[in-house]
């Protein structure tokens, strides 16, 4: 089998409600995903679908990508070969970069190519990784805006309390006095629903072992996610010894490497990768199994379409996170079955792009 084409589209897809995280709080809400969609053709008449997403601009440079320097490297290959294929990219972008937006521009080609080889086999792809299809465990995130006040964090998350979701995760940032406050009033309005809280990148370490400790005493949140700036493994290292409370992060991680030494440090007690950042299925399952070599637990990072699937197959791999985010871009998607995410029938991904949603959001 041969890769005879790749059409790839530049969307920007509406969110809802529009997201406003610490990162970001100083651009205001956002209401749409810079989105790289790819349609990859096989000589065989498979087709595979793949994307990735930027948050702060580069569109124009993934589309650039692709089209004039991954994309001319994977033609007439095997997409059967996953390996061989990353591999081949791998060695070849030394000089432009192997993270970044190439990574998030080769997970879109790489998600293609896993969706080929599962479609070619008649299989899903927690089946090709040796699962089986079942309802997995997941929590919903894109109700818990640093913009939203308790009683709208309530209101937007009581429909998935009605499907009997049991977790919840909220963003801090502001200052430490009004995340004590809003999420004293949250954990008292949800009650027995499980309370995730993440800072991205927001604080000191000062502020966030004094947040670390309100979060373990008062209210015994599931984990504290990204406490500090990824480039600071030695103070999320001293979090996770001084709190008893999980440290988690991992979605700025873009290498085997980095997590590797964060690993080493003892930095984490959670690791959430993102696969579209990583480069794709390939290199994720990579960090997959040196995160269960050092006895980690996996909650990867947004893309819920993608993350139930490794959750299907490797049982350290829980809870996944419910962000919606791409659902206007398929037919389907994954719906919820007595409080737990179901994967959808199809081989492959299970996922099929709509074409009228592909035009509507098209930029280009």
């Amino acid at each position: 089998m041969k890769i005879r084409q790749i059409q790839a589209n530049l969307l920007e897809v509406p969110t809802d409600p529009p997201r406003a995280s610490p990162a970001e709080s100083r651009l205001g809400r956002k209401n749409t995903i810079t989105t790289l969609a790819v349609q990859v053709t096989t000589d065989e008449d498979i087709e595979g679908i793949g994307f990735g997403y930027s948050l702060q601009g580069g569109g124009k440079a993934m589309k650039a990508i692709v089209e004039f320097d991954l994309g001319p490297l994977v033609l007439n290959e095997n997409p059967l070969d996953p390996e061989g294929l990353f591999q081949k990219v791998y060695w070849r972008i030394q000089s432009i970069g192997r993270s970044g937006l190439v990574a998030q521009v080769y997970s879109a080609l790489d998600l293609a190519f896993w969706d080929i080889r599962g479609k070619a086999a008649g299989k899903a792809l927690c089946q090709l990784l040796g699962g089986e299809r079942k309802p997995v465990e997941a929590y919903v995130s894109h109700t818990g805006w640093l913009w939203m006040t308790p009683g709208e964090i309530a209101e937007a998350t009581a429909p998935y309390l009605e499907k009997k979701v049991s977790g919840l995760k909220v963003k801090v940032g502001k200052d430490l006095a009004t995340d004590k406050a809003r999420l004293r009033e949250l954990h008292k309005i949800l009650g027995p629903v499980w309370l995730a809280v993440d800072a991205n990148e927001k604080y000191q370490l000062e502020t966030a072992g004094d947040l670390g400790r309100f979060l373990q005493n008062e209210i015994g949140a599931a984990w504290f996610e990204e406490p500090l700036t990824c480039e600071d493994p030695v103070g999320h290292a001293q979090l996770a010894n001084a709190l008893s409370l999980p440290i988690a992060a991992g979605e700025m991680l873009f290498t085997l490497g980095e997590f590797q030494h964060y690993f080493s440090l003892g930095a984490l007690d959670i690791a959430q990768p993102d696969v579209t950042r990583l480069g794709g299925i390939t290199p994720f399952l990579k960090v997959v199994e040196l995160c269960l070599k050092h006895g980690i637990p996996v909650s990867p990072h947004l893309l819920p379409e993608i993350s139930l699937h490794f959750a299907c197959a490797i049982p350290q791999v829980a809870p996944i996170e419910f962000m919606p985010w791409l659902k206007p871009l398929f037919k389907e998607y994954p719906d919820w079955v007595d409080g737990k995410l179901a994967p959808l029938p199809g081989a492959g991904l299970g996922l099929d792009f709509d074409m009228k949603a592909i035009q509507r959001f098209s930029v280009e």
